[in-house]
C-alpha cells in the first residue's frame, strides 16, 4: 500500500506540475471586438492583444507571456490610391520602430503546448494498487499493475490532445497570415499577427520605400 501511495502522489505532483493539455480554441480574428485604432498614411489598423487568453488557451497564453510574445488580432483597411503588402511596401510599427512579425511555425514554436512534457506520466507505469483480504487462514494480499495502463494511457492521451491543440493554431495561424498579402484599395482583411518583445504598446502600419523580407 505504501508504494502505491507514493505512487499516487507522483502522479498528482505530476499532473500539478505540467496540467493535461487542453483543446485548442479559434481566435476568428473577423469576430473580434476591436478597441485601438490608429489610422497612419491612410491605412486603418484595428487591434486587440490577449486574443489567445479571451478564446479560452489559457496554456497558450501562458507561454505567450513566459516567452515575451504577443499574439495579436488586427483588422487592416487599404484607404490609399494602390495596393499594399505586408513586408512589401508596408510595416508594422510601434512608434518609430519597424517590427516584423513572426512566422505562423515560429508562433507555434514560442506559444505552442509540449507534447513531450506528458511523458512524465510515465513515471506512473510502476504504480501497484494493493488489496488485503482477511480470511481464517490468514492475510492474503494481492497487486494489480493499474500503472501499466494508467501512466501510458494519461501519457498518450495528453500527447495526442496537444498535439492536435498545436497542429490547429498553426491552421488557423497560416489561414489568417496577412505578411506577404495584397490588399486592394478600399479593402478590408483580417488576420492574426505576433510580435517579440513589443509587450502591450500601440501598434500602426505604415508605407515603406523598400520590403525589409
Amino acid at each position: 500500500m505504501k508504494n502505491c501511495l507514493n505512487y499516487l502522489i507522483i502522479g498528482a505532483f505530476s499532473i500539478t506540475l505540467f496540467g493535461c493539455a487542453s483543446v485548442y480554441k479559434p481566435i476568428e480574428p473577423q469576430y473580434q471586438n476591436y478597441m485601438a485604432h490608429e489610422l497612419t498614411d491612410g491605412i486603418s489598423l484595428s487591434y486587440k492583444y490577449d486574443v489567445l487568453q479571451d478564446a479560452g488557451n489559457k496554456k497558450n497564453a501562458k507561454k505567450e507571456d513566459k516567452n515575451g510574445v504577443r499574439v495579436i488580432a488586427v483588422k487592416i483597411t487599404n484607404n490609399t490610391d494602390s495596393t499594399i503588402c505586408i513586408g512589401k511596401n508596408a510595416a508594422f510599427y510601434s512608434g518609430y520602430n519597424q517590427l516584423v512579425p513572426l512566422s505562423p511555425k515560429a508562433i507555434k514554436e514560442q506559444v505552442g503546448q509540449s507534447p513531450a512534457s506528458h511523458l512524465l506520466y510515465l513515471l506512473l507505469m510502476p504504480m501497484n494498487l494493493y488489496t488485503t483480504k482477511q480470511s481464517d487462514t490468514g492475510t492474503e494480499t494481492k497487486s494489480y499493475p493499474i500503472g501499466l495502463i494508467v501512466g501510458p494511457g494519461i501519457a498518450l492521451g495528453n500527447l495526442v490532445v496537444a498535439s492536435n491543440s498545436n497542429s490547429n493554431m498553426e491552421i488557423e495561424l497560416i489561414k489568417n497570415d496577412i505578411v506577404g498579402r495584397d490588399i486592394q484599395k478600399g479593402e478590408t482583411i483580417y488576420g492574426i499577427v505576433a510580435f517579440k518583445g513589443v509587450g502591450y504598446l500601440p501598434l500602426s502600419i505604415k508605407k515603406i520605400k523598400t520590403s525589409p523580407l
